[in-house]
C-alpha cells in the first residue's frame, strides 16, 4: 500500500506542474506586446512585412495577399425594374383592391315563394309584367291542374311554377310586389358569398395569361422541332385553363348580376258539401271491382289442378268398370 501511495502522489504532484506552466504561459501571452504573439504563432503584421512563417526558428514568411475593397457598382433604378412585373404587380393589386370593399362583393341571390292568389290567370299575368319592368326575364314556367275531378271539373286547382331572373338592384322590390299578389303561404330567401372564389379566379387567370405570353415568346425563339412541339403542346393546356376559368368567371357574373326567383301560383282549397253518398257508392263499385279480380286470379291458378283432377277422376272411373 505504501508503494502505490507513493506512486499516486508523483502522478499528482506532476498534473499540479503541469497545470501552473500552461498558466503561466497564458499570462505571459496575453500582457506581452502584440508583435510577440504575431511572432509566437507565426502570424506578422503588415507593417513587419506580413505573411506567415514556415519552417521552424528562422523560416521565411510566406506573404499574405490583402483583398482590396471594390467599389460597389450603381445600377439605375430604371434598368432594375422588370417591366412585366411591374404590370402584374399594377394588376394584382388593381384586382385585389377592386373586392377589398364591403360593397363590392359578390352575392348569388335566391328565393323562392308560394303565393294562394283568388284569380290565378290575372296573377299569373302580374308577375309576368314585374319581372319584365324590373328589366328581368322568365326563365322557366309550367301550368298545370290538380284535382281529383279532372272529368268533371270539380274539385280542380290550377297552379303555376315560374322561375323569374331579375337584376341584383331589383331583388328586393321584386319579391315585395309579388308577394301582393296573394296570400303568401312560404318563403324562402338565400345569398351566396362567392367574392373569394371570385378573387381566386382573378388571380389564375391572371397567372396563366402571363404564362401564355411567356409560352409564346419562347415558341418564337424556338429552333428545333421537339421543341416547338412540346411548347405548343404546353400552350394548348394553358389555353384550355383560361377558357375554363374564364367560363367559369362568366357564369359566376350571371349569377350574380341576375337573382333568381321561384313563384308557385295556386289557386285556393276547393270547399265542397256532401253527404258522401258518392264517395260510398265509389268505395263500393271499387271493392265489387277488386273481388272480381280475386276471383278471376283464383280461377286461373284452381284450373289446371281441377283438370290433372278430372282426368285422374275418369282414369280411375274406367279401371273400376273393367273389373266389375
Amino acid at each position: 500500500m505504501g508503494k502505490y501511495s507513493k506512486i499516486a502522489v508523483v502522478v499528482v504532484l506532476c498534473l499540479l506542474a503541469a497545470s501552473a506552466g500552461f498558466l503561466a504561459g497564458l499570462l505571459q501571452l496575453s500582457e506581452g506586446p502584440p508583435s510577440v504573439y504575431l511572432q509566437q504563432t507565426g502570424y506578422y503584421p503588415a507593417e513587419e512585412g506580413g505573411g506567415v512563417k514556415v519552417g521552424g526558428v528562422g523560416g521565411g514568411r510566406f506573404p499574405l495577399a490583402v483583398p482590396t475593397p471594390r467599389p460597389f457598382a450603381v445600377v439605375p433604378v430604371e434598368e432594375e425594374i422588370d417591366e412585366e412585373r411591374l404590370e402584374y404587380a399594377e394588376k394584382t393589386s388593381a384586382g385585389r383592391s377592386e373586392f377589398e370593399p364591403a360593397s363590392e362583393r359578390k352575392i348569388i341571390q335566391t328565393a323562392s315563394l308560394e303565393i294562394e292568389v283568388k284569380d290565378f290567370q290575372s296573377s299569373f299575368d302580374a308577375v309576368v309584367e314585374i319581372v319584365e319592368r324590373s328589366e328581368g326575364f322568365v326563365s322557366d314556367s309550367r301550368v298545370y291542374t290538380t284535382g281529383t275531378g279532372a272529368s268533371t271539373g270539380a274539385g280542380e286547382r290550377k297552379k303555376a311554377m315560374i322561375t323569374v331572373r331579375v337584376p341584383k338592384d331589383n331583388f328586393l322590390a321584386v319579391l315585395s310586389e309579388i308577394e301582393r299578389l296573394g296570400t303568401v303561404k312560404s318563403k324562402h330567401t338565400s345569398g351566396e358569398d362567392v367574392t373569394e372564389e371570385f378573387i381566386d379566379l382573378n388571380a389564375r387567370l391572371n397567372n396563366s395569361e402571363r404564362q401564355e405570353r411567356r409560352l409564346l415568346e419562347i415558341l418564337e425563339t424556338a429552333e428545333e422541332v421537339k421543341d416547338v412541339l412540346e411548347v405548343e403542346q404546353e400552350l394548348w393546356r394553358v389555353r384550355s385553363e383560361i377558357e375554363s376559368l374564364t367560363g367559369r368567371k362568366k357564369y359566376l357574373e350571371n349569377r350574380v348580376e341576375l337573382a333568381t326567383v321561384s313563384v308557385l301560383l295556386h289557386e285556393p282549397e276547393p270547399i265542397t258539401q256532401s253527404w258522401g253518398l258518392r264517395d260510398a257508392f265509389r268505395s263500393a263499385f271499387r271493392g265489387f271491382v277488386s273481388v272480381v279480380r280475386g276471383l278471376v286470379i283464383l280461377v286461373g291458378y284452381a284450373l289446371p289442378i281441377l283438370i290433372l283432377l278430372g282426368l285422374g277422376w275418369l282414369v280411375l272411373r274406367l279401371q273400376w268398370r273393367k273389373r266389375g
